[in-house]
């Protein structure tokens, strides 16, 4: 009698067989390793700094204090030019944050 064949243990032995005959898998792991970004400095175009690098968090984190990311936070909306409801909460956060005693006045002062 003769031996039934399982064609998908044959093609899955085949297929082994000619990837280990085209590629080493220790080489591709070498030149697979991510390139060390970049550190970001004032100089940093934005195309140039990507939004999960954790550089920019380190040179956020680098300041004597948050004042700093404040005002690049409010300058990147108001240079955006748009006026979206939560870029508006955003700003109004911000003023909040800066001076919690007067921040209706700061509020409306800013957007008068």
């Amino acid at each position: 009698m003769a031996k039934k064949k399982n064609t998908l243990k044959d093609l899955d032995a085949f297929l082994k067989q000619e990837a280990k005959s085209f590629v080493q898998p220790d080489t591709v792991k070498k030149e697979a390793q991510p390139e060390a970004p970049k550190p970001i400095t004032e100089q940093s175009t934005p195309q140039a700094i990507a939004i999960d690098d954790n550089s920019v968090i380190d040179f956020l984190a680098s300041k004597e204090s948050t004042e700093d990311l404040y005002k690049i936070i409010q300058n990147a909306i108001e240079k955006s030019g748009k006026t979206s409801a939560e870029n508006k909460m955003l700003i109004n956060t911000l003023l909040y944050i800066k001076d919690k005693d007067n921040w209706k006045e700061n509020i409306k002062t800013y957007w008068s």
